[in-house]
């Protein structure tokens, strides 16, 4: 298991991934909405560990 900061940032680094992917090619392209459900799921990973 990650520790919180390592998480935070793969979170960060997708974000990155995810603004490149729309700006480049769309928001509605593959690429971005792939980045975005990574993104989403690593959130999700994020807070699931915040929570418990």
């Amino acid at each position: 298991m990650c520790d919180l900061k390592e998480l935070w940032k793969k979170v960060e680094r997708l974000q990155e991934i995810m603004n490149e992917a729309i700006r480049n090619k769309g928001v509605n392209s593959p690429d971005a909405i792939r980045a975005i459900q990574e993104l989403r799921n690593k959130m999700q990973e994020y807070n699931n560990l915040v929570h418990r």
